[in-house]
């Protein structure tokens, strides 16, 4: 490049939050999209309280609320997306991000988002452009607007094209991200076939945060409450999903791995140091969740694929009612 990289960061939570400063400190030109912060992150940038990073404040370099108040002469490099993945919404995320990428197709599209088979709206909008999937693993939460809270030193980037066969030149987009994220203070990995981390992540994500989600419990008070039933509900969702990704050939989706996933849990329950999901911080502060991209998803496949998931179903249905009457609340139809 013959320019500091230039990202578009849409989606400023948590997660966001902490990749802006990151690739800040990579040296690259970060504009936010912000939404519900908009207001605090314009005025006063974020305060980070973190172990990795120490304390800090900084600022994105510029603050709009939507892609399209984004410069129309500005090519970005990257158009990360940090925002939580609802599939199937209105308008849709390629919708969203068309005023940052309509024409340009060397900007790589990075979804940094949870769950699986969340790509294909993407990349069915935007063929020509480069498409990274992550799996992320970064215990952050936002405790106000614009104050970012990181306790741990887990920071981890898994990126990979998709689909796994892209060309040379995507790969290579790839590459540079994750030496931008690695110069600016984290962790990042680029796979050959990213869809083998993100089901790694989906084991950790479909069983820990409904499970957290429902009883309102960080993971450590959920595995302590009534251990050892916990520990086996969880690990036997887990073990419905080796099941689905062995049944669709997804390789080294193993029990292995479940135990791995399993054992930061496990950790943090000894410790009494829990750590609330992202699902459940949404519940609590009544944010709708990301029920379809990581529980509806993965039982829709176990359905498509004949493979017999009654805990990962049961789940689905729970949470989804739950939504629904978190949808009900908000459009006014249910009064306390």
């Amino acid at each position: 490049m013959d320019h500091a990289p230039r990202i578009l960061l849409f989606g400023a939570g948590s997660i966001g939050a902490v990749y802006l400063y990151q690739l800040q400190r990579a040296g690259c030109q970060v504009t936010a999209v912000c939404r519900s912060n908009y207001e605090a992150v314009r005025q006063n940038g974020f305060t980070l309280l973190s172990k990795r990073f120490g304390n800090v404040q900084f600022r994105p370099d510029q603050v709009v609320r939507s892609a399209a108040e984004c410069p129309e002469d500005i090519t970005y490099d990257f158009v990360f997306i940090a925002t939580k993945s609802f599939p199937g919404s209105t308008p849709s995320l390629s919708d969203l991000i068309r005023p940052a990428v309509r024409g340009r197709p060397r900007t790589a599209i990075v979804l940094a988002q949870n769950g699986i088979a969340i790509e294909d709206e993407v990349a069915q909008a935007y063929p020509d452009n480069p498409l990274l999937s992550c799996a992320v693993y970064l215990p952050a939460t936002q405790t106000a607007q614009g104050v970012i809270e990181y306790p741990e030193m887990l920071n981890l980037l898994e990126i990979g094209t998709f689909p796994s066969t892209a060309p040379a030149s995507h790969k290579a987009a790839a590459t540079r991200l994750a030496e931008l994220m690695i110069a600016g203070g984290g962790q990042a990995e680029v796979h050959d076939d990213i869809q083998i981390a993100r089901w790694g992540k989906i084991m950790l994500n479909c069983a820990w945060s409904p499970t957290c989600a429902l009883s309102m419990s960080t993971d450590a008070d959920f595995c302590n409450s009534s251990s050892p039933y916990s520990y086996e509900l969880v690990w036997s969702i887990m073990k419905e999903i080796i099941g689905l990704a062995k049944k669709m050939g997804v390789p080294n989706v193993d029990e292995k791995v479940a135990e791995q996933k399993l054992a930061i849990g496990k950790r943090r329950a000894e410790t009494r140091q829990g750590r609330e999901t992202s699902m459940v911080q949404d519940v609590k502060q009544g944010r709708l969740f990301e029920v379809e991209a990581i529980v509806g998803n993965t039982a829709r496949l176990g359905r498509q694929w004949g493979v017999d998931m009654p805990l990962t179903d049961m789940l689905y249905a729970l949470l989804k009612a739950r939504f629904d009457a978190m949808v009900r609340e908000q459009n006014g139809e249910i009064t306390h």
